[in-house]
């Protein structure tokens, strides 16, 4: 029987850790394999946000019909991100990971470079302000993507309103789209090996050692993962007539991806075709994906939500009930600045320590851990931008359910 791509990147990730903790520094020296692999995905996501959108606004027809589908999707961001938080909340509190850890034994991670970021996450003005691009060049070779969707919306909706003459125009967009996506399936034939190289890598440098100080803390992450993929996610699938588990079926190897990648960047283009050819429409697919690698953020919310409150059974520092939901508040805010910066999430908890008085330096020590957190929670962050996809799309009655299977069976069916 014909080995799948997916299945050959579950193996690689298998064979990579295997390898990584036998021979650590062979393991490390494949990391250049691995960045590799990351950034031949990476130079594809601009083209296809840009061009994707651009064809979505364009067909949608007006600015009101773009509008519906972003407060539609703002909203479902919202109380999705309440939901998580919750969960995390209530997990934390009832396993207490951070009672009796001994930080002065502890390895520490540098997070020097984060606090110039962690200050632009509580700026909220200023994060509005850097949506409106100054220099539409400028933000594409920043892979700012919030920026780049909000400028993409305006030109589609000028090109659909102005008729024929934008024909040239949009079917240049469409051009380029098919490229990309065609790019991606030539990209996609080396998966399997930069997911081994990565994999190799980061538990040769990591190690598993490491890892045992601070198991209460991860292992509580992933309890809180597992109820969001299991439990919270079917429950909405249920509510929304949504055939969850078939969903979850068709995106697992590019949850794998990201699990092993730590970057949802990396299957956007795949996941934004699969939607497509599983019903959702083109506009809402161009917008909801994109969008939700800054503001959708499932696992990584549920992340800050446990280790926000994890430092500060840590130092002893008490906080109630009203203050937990505080800091949760803040966290509603500050996690939508994940988007554009290096180890986002961790700014992220930086700048949210920060804000309510946690002890930062204790940052530093989850820093140490944070890449087996962070393979989970990146991994999480997929079926939570299928799921989101569909619901916005059903919202806008315009879910289609494709007859024909939306994937290749010989290619990624299990």
């Amino acid at each position: 029987m014909k080995k799948t791509i997916a299945y050959q990147i579950l193996i690689a990730l298998i064979i990579g850790a295997i390898i990584g903790h036998f021979f650590p520094n062979f393991g490390m020296a494949l990391r250049p394999i691995g960045d590799g692999f990351i950034r031949l995905i990476k130079m594809i996501v601009v083209p296809i946000v840009f061009t994707t959108i651009v064809l979505g606004a364009a067909g949608s027809g007006d600015i009101k019909r773009m509008g519906s589908i972003g407060l539609k999707t703002i909203i479902w961001f919202e109380f999705i991100t309440t939901l998580v938080l919750g969960i995390g909340l209530l997990i934390v509190n009832l396993l207490k990971p951070g009672h009796g850890i001994n930080f002065s034994h502890l390895a520490k991670g540098d997070i020097s470079g984060l606090s110039g970021y962690s200050e632009q996450v509580v700026n909220f003005k200023q994060m509005l302000l850097n949506i409106i691009p100054e220099n539409i060049i400028d933000v594409m070779a920043k892979n700012d993507l919030l920026a780049v969707i909000f400028f993409a919306i305006l030109f589609g909706v000028a090109a659909g309103s102005i008729g024929k003459i934008s024909e040239p125009a949009l079917r240049f967009c469409e051009s380029v789209a098919n490229i990309m996506f065609k790019l991606t399936q030539m990209v996609m034939s080396v998966a399997p090996i930069g997911v081994f190289a990565l994999m190799a890598a980061s538990v040769g440098q990591y190690g598993i050692q490491l890892l045992i100080p601070m198991l209460k803390l991860i292992g509580s992450v992933y309890l809180g993962l597992v109820v969001i993929v299991f439990v919270l996610f079917p429950i909405i699938g249920f509510f929304f007539k949504i055939k969850y588990f078939e969903v979850l079926k068709m995106i697992w190897d590019l949850f794998l991806i990201a699990f092993s990648t730590t970057s949802t960047e990396t299957v956007l283009p795949q996941l934004m075709e699969r939607m497509e050819n599983y019903g959702c429409p083109k506009r809402v697919v161009s917008f909801v994906i994109p969008s939700g690698l800054s503001l959708n953020c499932d696992g990584s919310t549920l992340y800050l939500s446990v280790a926000s409150i994890f430092l500060a059974q840590a130092f002893g520092v008490h906080m109630s009930l009203s203050q937990q939901l505080f800091t949760m508040l803040v966290l509603i805010l500050t996690s939508k600045g994940i988007a554009a910066v290096p180890s986002g999430s961790l700014v992220v908890l930086l700048a949210t320590a920060q804000a309510v008085g946690l002890p930062a330096e204790g940052v530093a020590i989850i820093a140490g851990v944070d890449r087996v957190m962070d393979m989970a929670r990146t991994g999480v962050n997929v079926p939570g931008h299928a799921l989101a996809c569909i619901v916005v799309s059903k919202w806008e009655k315009a879910f289609r359910k494709s007859e024909e299977s939306p994937l290749p069976k010989d290619q990624y069916s299990m």
